[in-house]
């Protein structure tokens, strides 16, 4: 019978990252020891964590791409992820190995330090009706495909239209995908509790479009003007669905939270600072 005093804990890893079996090696005795868990996943197929009830939290071993694959295969059964980080930068995974095992009890005893972030609902809408959803923590990007010649897109908000873009595609960010690709295309960084979707402009062929923040409550349509130009939607740079003309990619907020565990001695944009040397005078 599980403790009911100990935390419920499910384990996953990132199957192609070399240093996750060192890491699953020494923290699955080590938090059967410590908590109820009820498994541990090293394969890229998590769609069973939709199915699993009754979980505190799931401790994700990898980087950010292995929380944001952990995220999708949670669907809309949303339970908090604490992420150790294995990569490189870690603005979701915020703990590394030797942090969480000195902090597994303080933030492992309910309530959990918990840091709930906006996704949005992506749906995209094929010219023959068809369609297809889901969603999206960090970003739905769309992007220019083979023979990378210019898109034109038409950009609705709240059932009005709303501009004509000419370049590489547009990349419609969560705050807390604010840190990602749209950082890289110059889009403003945005603190990731707000509430609020971020609009940036991929190589636009015009001075005029610029990254702009819209209110959370927005409603973005985003239409494939170009006929015969390729395409596709890209989610948190994990799931790709080709776009053609007359297709049309619906944005809005979605009704589920993510739920992040925070590892309470890091400060806000600690990693931005220290890692991306934000701010840094180099004069």
């Amino acid at each position: 019978m599980p403790d009911s005093s100990k935390p419920t804990v499910f384990l996953v890893g990132n199957a192609r990252k070399p240093e996750t079996e060192s890491a699953f090696a020494e923290l699955e005795p080590w938090l059967a020891e410590r908590c109820n868990l009820a498994g541990a996943l090293r394969s890229e197929d998590l769609t069973q964590l939709s199915d699993i009830e009754g979980l505190d939290f799931i401790v994700v071993l990898g980087g950010d791409g292995s929380i944001l694959h952990t995220g999708h295969a949670l669907g809309r059964n949303q339970v908090p992820i604490l992420g150790v980080n294995l990569g490189k930068l870690g603005y979701l995974a915020d703990f590394d190995v030797d942090e969480f095992k000195t902090m597994f009890e303080r933030v492992s005893t309910k309530p959990l330090p918990i840091s709930e972030r906006m996704m949005v609902d992506v749906r995209i809408v094929e010219p023959n009706g068809e369609s297809w959803s889901s969603v999206a923590l960090n970003d739905c990007v769309v992007r220019v495909g083979d023979p990378y010649r210019t898109l034109t897109l038409s950009v609705g908000l709240d059932g009005h239209p709303f501009s004509t873009l000419h370049g590489d595609g547009v990349i419609l960010a969560t705050p807390s995908g604010s840190t990602a690709h749209n950082m890289s295309c110059g889009g403003p960084l945005v603190e990731p509790s707000a509430d609020a979707i971020i609009l940036t402009p991929r190589c636009p062929h015009s001075f005029t479009h610029r990254p702009i923040v819209l209110s959370g409550e927005s409603r973005l349509e985003i239409g494939m003007v170009t006929e015969g130009q390729a395409a596709a939607a890209v989610l948190d740079g994990q799931h790709i669905r080709p776009l053609v003309g007359g297709a049309k990619i619906e944005v809005k907020r979605s009704a589920m939270r993510f739920k992040l565990v925070r590892n309470p001695i890091r400060r806000p944009w600690e990693t931005l600072v220290t890692k991306l040397k934000w701010g840094l005078d180099i004069r």
